[in-house]
């Protein structure tokens, strides 16, 4: 048998605790008898856990030693010389008598109650990282839902839309650029009888920082406002046109204007028929 290693396995320790289980106890006690070193790991360990226990005892103060004196003298009649223990100085320690058996419990106790300890902890934080990436899921549930929701929304809009640009009575009304802007285009669908307008963006650039694209109805020369263009909304709804006869876009300032600026005017379209 390889000793060392015997001894460095715990079961020493654990036979010195009163831990170990009848068998290591039988078996530690056959090999202390073979192996002197064996023994001297025992002895070792012993006189370990009394030292610890010695280095950590709390002195007994006068208050306490007259108390357990009382309590003597009630229960047993000393003689004279006894009673001069009154006389020894209050600040001399007294060491308690260790009770091995009472010693060898309270050492597992204390282990006992460090790994409980420990095994706590190890819990609390598993438990918060559990909590952590349980509160992730569910934020990111949140913004998948909160996206597919904003699409779908997107999706019904448009395909109503869609649905109202395709109905009977609408009519496809092409927006060209006017001179020096022959590249920009735009489609206005309207329907005379509903007086719906949709607005179709094509390549209109987007608007400069303060200024907005407006569209105007014209009926008998005459500009009618007809409402804010969004360029990032692709297909938008704008204001109700009762009758028109050309549609046109300018630039105008943010908010839009009550008369149209002439000089700003991007394309132009009359209604056929």
């Amino acid at each position: 048998m390889n000793v060392q290693e015997y001894i460095q396995s715990g079961v020493i320790e654990s036979y010195v605790l009163d831990l170990a289980t009848p068998e290591e106890r039988a078996e530690v006690e056959r090999y202390r008898l073979l192996y002197p070193e064996v023994e001297a790991a025992i002895l070792s360990m012993e006189a370990a856990l009394e030292d610890n226990c010695m280095e950590n005892a709390v002195p007994l103060t006068e208050d306490v030693w007259n108390v357990i004196a009382g309590r003597l003298k009630q229960r047993v009649t000393l003689p004279d010389e006894v009673h001069k223990v009154h006389a020894l100085p209050a600040n001399i320690p007294l060491r308690p008598v260790v009770n091995h058996n009472w010693r060898k419990i309270g050492v597992a106790a204390a282990v006992l109650l460090c790994i409980s300890l420990i095994g706590n902890i190890l819990l609390y934080q598993r438990y918060n990282s559990i909590h952590n990436d349980y509160t992730a899921l569910i934020h990111e549930k949140d913004l998948l839902l909160a996206g597919l929701n904003k699409n779908r929304d997107s999706l019904n809009r448009m395909y109503a839309q869609v649905r109202s640009v395709a109905a009977p009575g609408m009519q496809k009304i092409p927006l060209a650029g006017v001179a020096g802007k022959e590249a920009y285009n735009v489609t206005v669908y309207w329907n005379s009888t509903s007086r719906e307008v949709y607005l179709y963006a094509n390549n209109l650039p987007a608007a400069p920082r303060g200024r907005q694209y407006q569209l105007w109805a014209l009926v008998d020369g005459k500009p009618v406002d007809a409402g804010i263009i969004d360029v990032s909304d692709g297909l938008s709804l704008l204001k109700p046109v009762l009758h028109a006869d050309a549609f046109a876009i300018t630039l105008e300032k943010e908010g839009g204007n009550n008369v149209p600026d002439l000089s700003q005017l991007y394309v132009m379209g009359k209604v056929s028929g």
